[in-house]
């Protein structure tokens, strides 16, 4: 084949498709080295913030869980002098 017989697919189809090769090369590049570490660095924030308020949750749930046992001892003791009472 001759250039001449070459030359309208390598200005037609031929580039368009070279084209959208080194455009998608592009954006995977800029995906992989710009967008992947910041969703991962805000995924690892998030993930922080999340073990906090856990923490935070079971430090409330434990101390929910002791004032509703002293609440319990407390009426026990008063329906205890109720029936005494009586």
């Amino acid at each position: 084949m001759s250039i001449e017989a070459l030359a309208p697919y390598l200005a037609g189809p031929g580039a368009g498709l070279l084209v959208c090769i080194l455009v998608g090369a592009g954006i995977w590049k800029l995906l992989r080295d710009a967008v992947m570490p910041l969703i991962s660095t805000t995924v690892d924030r998030h993930l922080q913030q999340i073990d906090t308020m856990s923490k935070q949750h079971q430090a409330e749930h434990m101390r929910i869980l002791e004032t509703c046992e002293r609440i319990d001892r407390k009426v026990g003791g008063v329906l205890g002098r109720m029936r005494d009472d009586q």
